[in-house]
């Protein structure tokens, strides 16, 4: 019988194996809250205010 936590720890052993895309591709399918999860998870840098980035280097985006 499979329960909750075996099918959790089934997903994120198939996640671990996955490997990334050469040529990834938009997905046909979304949930609406990718924005959300992006802006959430840390990983995106994101501006205070609007403008044209001016300079990007390994330590500073210069907007």
């Amino acid at each position: 019988k499979n329960d909750d936590a075996n099918r959790a720890l089934m997903g994120s052993n198939m996640q671990r194996q996955a490997v990334p895309l050469v040529r990834a591709e938009a997905p046909f399918v979304g949930t609406g809250m990718e924005a959300v999860v992006a802006r959430d998870s840390g990983a995106a840098v994101s501006a205070k205010r609007s403008g044209i980035v001016d300079q990007v280097d390994a330590t500073r985006i210069v907007i």
